[in-house]
């Protein structure tokens, strides 16, 4: 479930303390056909390259031993590597889930197109979506939701440890939330590498103070 603005700014009215700290760690996919052709993927379903494949077996001989939750995106690119990680670290898990609110984001008419530099994203612009894409606004309303409800998960069954394995645009906008960073372009600048695990020891979810402006127009 996606919350609307206003239910994320009632629940996060006040910053929501998790129990406990928890190891949540990140883990961008594997290399894709896409990446390795520096096209632009977004939502398209590119599937993972032999040195990608690799990458996800060498990522999971790097984490931790035990998790007790991992989730992926529904696109398959983020479901193989945490499938190949798992099996080659031998890494345990109480509970696989996908969830669509971590996808990447669509890109609409860039997808496919080689990659370059988006001026309105070097300058923080959440509410800029290409062609039939989406903003960061509504990728970040997606993220807040998603996070929100893990709160909710690890409340109900004591969950310490979190494996996530997604994309770089949702990436970036969650390490913003956990870091607490201000500045939008500062968040929209964070770049991840095929199979870079980002570690935070989690602590509480407040309303990002970089999506300020985004409340502000919302409310």
């Amino acid at each position: 479930m996606v919350y609307s603005w206003e239910e994320i700014g009632n629940l996060l009215n006040r910053p929501i303390e998790l129990p406990f700290p928890v190891e949540l760690h990140m883990v961008r996919h594997g290399e894709t056909e896409a990446n390795a052709r520096s096209l632009v993927t977004g939502v398209q379903d590119s599937p993972l390259t032999a040195l990608g494949r690799e990458q996800a077996r060498a990522v999971g001989r790097r984490l931790d031993p035990r998790y007790d939750l991992a989730i992926h995106s529904r696109l398959s690119r983020s479901a193989e590597t945490l499938q190949l990680a798992m099996e080659a670290g031998q890494v345990g898990v109480g509970a696989v889930y996908p969830d669509a609110r971590i996808n990447e984001r669509s890109l609409g008419e860039l997808e496919m197109t080689p990659v370059r530099p988006i001026e309105e994203f070097a300058r923080g612009d959440f509410d800029y979506a290409p062609a039939g894409g989406d903003s960061y606004a509504e990728v970040s309303r997606r993220l807040l939701s998603f996070l929100i409800d893990l709160i909710r998960f690890i409340r109900r069954t004591d969950a310490t440890a979190v494996l996530i394995c997604g994309h770089m645009g949702p990436m970036r906008i969650m390490a913003g939330i956990f870091e607490e960073l201000r500045d939008p372009s500062q968040v929209l600048a964070r770049s991840f590498k095929n199979t870079e695990v980002f570690r935070v020891r989690w602590h509480r979810l407040a309303f990002p103070a970089f999506l300020a402006s985004i409340a502000a127009k919302s409310a």
